[in-house]
């Protein structure tokens, strides 16, 4: 009996250790992971930044008497111009690149497990015009909410919704920004997450909650969030080129161009453009739950993990950090009510 009592107590002290162990390891992969999301935010800083004092400086040395007002002109339209950001992330992605260079190959992140087939790729693509018309109603109602304690987030939902006003703009938002993105959240985030041994369900949903918060807009963070895990899931299922392609119908075809179209026809033939796609798009959405619904919860039984990583995740210093920074960026988007 004693000896019984002594194994197991070794097994117990074993097991400790064990667990001490991988939860140590996967803090550091964490630790790693959001530091260098850190570094990749400020990049883009940099390039934002850089990319104005460059103008300035340009305007400086070309008008003269005139390049006090030039600047200032530069100044109030710097919000439309995507050229910092395009600099931004181009200079973040070769340094995530060369930063998980010997913890993870690009060649990984492009792997696959599924081929797509015609009918996925229309689900996905309904869901998105789904998930769209969806959360429209969710920002009002929170839009309303904030509205009755005397507060708005009307500059989020401007921000979320507007179109670009310059080429510029237009190239990062609906191209250079889903290519980057994708690249960083369902690549490198998403594949550390599941090599560290956090597993499908568990790298898909913290992926999507980085995602969701660096957009740093409290309307948009929501709708981010639940689209990026729609992404996540098509690109560790699928491949990454089929959630950079979503991520363009997204952005481009859904955000730019369609609100390009709006602006150029009726109202009534937008509405009755906008009732067509998502009627189509729901109907597609509903035959997929229809003829899926049996596969959902195997498959998340199958591919979850235990919560033991979510803490862990969470209570990483550099993680805490970014998620801090981000919501206190977010939190700038909501102001007092004028009256």
């Amino acid at each position: 009996m004693e000896n019984i009592l002594y194994n197991y107590a070794g097994y117990q002290s074993q097991e400790k250790l064990r667990h001490k162990a991988e939860r140590k390891q996967f803090k550091r992969e964490i630790e790693f992971l959001s530091g260098g999301l850190l570094l990749y935010t400020a990049f883009l800083f940099i390039g934002v930044i850089g990319f104005e004092l460059f103008q300035a400086i340009i305007i400086m040395i070309t008008s003269g008497n005139d390049a006090s007002e030039r600047i200032r002109e530069m100044e109030e339209h710097a919000v439309e111009a995507g050229g910092g950001m395009i600099i931004g992330v181009i200079l973040g992605c070769i340094f995530m690149s060369l930063f998980f260079m010997k913890r993870l190959k690009l060649t990984e992140i492009a792997e696959h497990h599924r081929k797509m087939t015609p009918f996925t790729l229309l689900t996905v693509m309904s869901a998105v015009i789904v998930l769209q018309f969806i959360f429209t109603y969710i920002i009002s109602f929170i839009e309303m909410g904030l509205n009755s304690v005397g507060l708005t987030t009307q500059q989020g939902i401007d921000e979320a919704t507007a179109g670009s006003t310059t080429i510029s703009m237009l190239i990062y938002a609906g191209f250079v920004g889903p290519f980057a993105e994708e690249l960083i959240y369902r690549g490198f985030v998403m594949h550390t997450l599941q090599k560290s041994g956090c597993g499908k369900i568990c790298a898909i949903v913290i992926s999507s909650m980085f995602f969701g918060v660096m957009h740093a807009n409290f309307t948009q963070t929501i709708f981010t969030f639940v689209l990026g895990l729609l992404f996540a899931y098509v690109a560790i299922e699928y491949g990454i080129l089929w959630s950079f392609f979503l991520h363009v119908y997204n952005n481009f075809i859904l955000g730019e161009s369609l609100a390009f179209i709006s602006e150029h026809i009726s109202e009534t033939a937008a509405t009755i453009i906008d009732l067509a796609l998502l009627g189509v798009s729901g109907i597609v959405v509903l035959i997929a739950l229809i003829l899926k619904a049996k596969k959902v919860l195997p498959y998340i039984r199958e591919n979850r993990s235990p919560a033991k990583y979510y803490g862990w995740t969470f209570s990483t210093v550099t993680t805490i950090v970014f998620f801090v920074l981000n919501m206190l960026m977010m939190l700038l988007t909501i102001s007092k009510l004028k009256s």
